[in-house]
This record gives C-alpha cells, structure tokens and sequence, in this order.
C-alpha cells in the first residue's frame, strides 16, 4: 500500500522548477510548498506580477523569496532553503531535480526542455501544445541523456493512459480510448467572440479559444496516440453525443451496428465531460459473464470510465515518478503516428502574418501521420510568430508547407525539422 508515498519517503526530498504562474503553475506550487518531501525551489515566469500573485496566493512570506535571474546568484543561496524567484526560464530547469513547464507556450516549452535535458533535469510537461508537435524527438533526445521525459498524470491525456494501464493490467483489450468535451464545438471561434466568457473564467481569451474550436482536444488525442500507436478513426474524429452508459454501444464498429471503421482509435463525445474513457472488451465468457453480474453492461464491449481530472493537483505522482521511479507517466514512445495540423478559419491573404493556436486564422485538426505527409500538411504547433503566408489560403483548406513561410530561427521549427529526419517514413 501507498507505494509512491513510501518510495518519496525512502527517496527523501524532491527540487522542484516550475515554469509558468497561470491557473496550472501556481496551484501546483502552492501544493508544493504544503507537501512534505517537495521543495519548489524555483518559480519562473515572464510576468513578475503574475510571480508575486502566485508567491502570495501560497501565502509564502517575502521574506522567505530571493529574487534573481542570475543563474550563479541562484545557486549560492539554493542552499538556504529560500524560494526562488525569476524572469530566467533557464534556472528553473537546471539546478533541481525536475522542471514542471506550465506555460501552453511551444517555443518557451521547448527551450525550457532543451536546456533540462542538457543539464540531466527530469522533465514533466503540461505543455501538451508542445508535446504533440516536437515530443518524440525531445523523448530521444532525453532518452540519449538518461533523464526522464513525461507528461503528467490529472491532464486528460495522462488520465486517459492511466484508464489503458489498469485495463490492460486487468486482462481486457482496448479497443478504443477518448474524452468529454467541457464546451461547445465552434472550429470558427475568435478570442474577441470569446472574450468576455474568457475574462469571467478568468483565463486568457486565446486559451478558451482553443478549448472551443477543438485545437485543444486535438492536442490531447495527439498525445495519445503518440504515446500508444493508437489514430484517430477519421481525420478531427467521429465527436458524438453519448453518456457514460451508452460509450461502449456509440463507439463500435460499422459492422455492430456502431460508427466507427476501426479499433485502436481515439475520439471524443459532449454528455460525458469532464471524464475520460476506455472501451474495453473482454477475452472470454466467463469474463463477460463477470461483468454483466457487475452490472457493467451486455457486452462484448464495455466501458471504463473516470468523471474527472484534477490538472495540476495530480502532477506531485508524476514527479515521483519520474524522480523517483525514473519513468514517465505518459511519454511519445510509438514516436510520431498522428498529427494535429492547421486549417484556415476563414481566408488568409499572401503575406498576412499568421497567428496560432487560439487565434482567429487557424484550428487544429487531428489525422494520421500517414495522411500529413501524404498532404504536406502543416502541424500547428510550428507555426509560431515570425510565420507569414506565402500565398492566398481559402477559409477550411488545410495548410501545407507550401502554403507558409515559418520562421526558420524558432527553436520548435528546429527542432521540428531533426524531428521529421530522424523518424522519416
């Protein structure tokens, strides 16, 4: 019993980084600072407001902070157990045991894990935005350092793993794996459309902007299947409406009477947010037999459900994980088998500067790598500031290579690159 607690106990105290002080970063360091056995030592952000918020939200007092953005300065006074505070992305993922990065910025995400890998820092990621564009290869590089490279469990795609490895440990095999949508689909949502519900949630207008047009759940599934094999049944997935009971019955294939052509696939579905799913099928009668008695279902296929997911309150087990355990809680590890590329919102005119995830130009959808390559199709997550259009885009085309002029000195677009050459199909 309690086995990660008495491993954390045995281990003794865990440094931790954490970069962002959104929603995400600075819950997560308010924990920490209660948690025994965790030290957060390092709190990071461009916004020195948004640092002093998040220091006083944990009621830690000023006189137990340091600020500095000197790396040296920073490792003279590690030792007098001082909280410290800074502007510098790079202290915070080189003298602890592990950086958790809470920004949702891909550039910033990937500098941040660039530098941890090259400084032997664990690293756990809530920047799925990242993760989806440029995680196999930050896996490898990771790997090549013997560092661990993870996601963390209480996001949705690190849920979703969890719900595969308790199947899977109980004998069943999973057919098909998904999440609730908390929110309205609109592919065509805009942050000023979405402003002031933004503002009464208290989040940036770009970020529900990704929530709703279906960017962000793209991302997730992404996760997914990179970490499993799995692929979406069809490109931007089936998106139903179901219950918890009815999941195992919508999700099945075309032949029983179902929707879908395959198995092995993710998807998502409204009435069943803010859970994840498995559709599990059992591997003999008597095991069918078990279930109907437990008053899961008819069979043959049946459905694992989890209603919630705790975001960053659930990131301390994939620190110890990592730290202590030396393993992921979900990582890239089938490489790069599906991808979340771009499509236009409405028309995009040559030469126009392109904005990203959240904005007005572009949503994400999800397909097979086998169909991004095939399309030349663009993954979202690279284009990034300093991106133009190289000629005229009409609204609902899928962006291709040809299409945009990237910004050749960002490190995700780099990175992208030793990407695509060293899992070349």
């Amino acid at each position: 019993m309690f086995y990660l607690e008495n491993k954390l106990r045995e281990y003794g105290n865990i440094s931790v980084g954490i970069v962002g002080t959104g929603l995400m970063g600075s819950t997560l360091f308010s924990l920490l600072v209660e948690k025994g056995n965790f030290y957060p030592i390092v709190l990071a952000s461009r916004n020195k407001e948004t640092l002093k918020k998040a220091v006083e939200s944990a009621n830690v007092n000023e006189a137990d902070t340091f600020y500095t953005d000197d790396i040296e300065e920073a490792k003279k006074v590690i030792d007098n157990k001082k909280f410290i505070i800074t502007t510098n992305n790079n202290i915070a993922s080189s003298i602890v045991d592990v950086v958790v990065d809470c920004t949702g910025n891909t550039e910033a995400g990937t500098e941040i894990s660039l530098n941890a890998i090259e400084n032997g820092v664990n690293i756990v990621s809530l920047n799925v935005e990242m993760d989806a564009t440029i995680g196999p290869y930050l896996k490898h590089l990771a790997d090549e350092k013997k560092v661990v490279y993870s996601g963390s469990y209480g996001d949705e795609p690190g849920a979703i793993i969890e719900l595969y490895e308790f199947a899977r440990e109980c004998g069943f095999e999973v057919l098909v794996l998904g999440k609730g949508k908390n929110n309205e689909l609109n592919n065509y949502a805009t942050p000023s459309e979405l402003y002031e519900k933004a503002k009464a949630k208290k989040l940036n207008p770009r970020m529900l902007t990704s929530f709703v047009d279906g960017t962000n759940t793209m991302i997730e599934l992404n996760a997914v299947c990179n970490a499993l094999g799995f692929v979406p049944d069809v490109r931007g997935c089936h998106f139903i409406d179901t219950t918890p009971k009815n999941i195992a019955d919508d999700f099945k294939l075309k032949s029983e009477g179902g929707i879908l052509n395959n198995y092995k696939v993710v998807d998502f579905a409204t009435g069943i947010a803010p859970g994840v799913f498995a559709v599990v099928r059992a591997k003999s009668d008597i095991i069918n037999y078990e279930m109907n008695y437990l008053s899961m279902g008819d069979g043959p296929n049946y459905t694992i459900y989890r209603p919630y997911h705790l975001t960053s309150l659930e990131t301390p087990r994939s620190i110890i994980k990592a730290v202590v355990l030396g393993d992921s809680s979900i990582a890239p590890c089938k490489g790069p088998v599906a991808e979340t590329v771009a499509v236009a919102k409405r028309d995009i005119k040559k030469g126009e500067s392109l904005e990203s995830i959240g904005s007005d130009m572009i949503f994400g959808t999800l397909e097979t790598k086998e169909d991004q390559l095939k399309g030349n199709h663009i993954p979202i997550g690279i284009i990034v500031e300093g991106s133009f259009a190289k000629r005229d885009i009409k609204k609902d085309k899928i962006l291709t290579y040809e299409d945009v002029v990237l910004n050749e000195n960002s490190s995700i677009v780099k990175i992208r690159k030793l990407q695509d050459d060293y899992f070349k199909m």
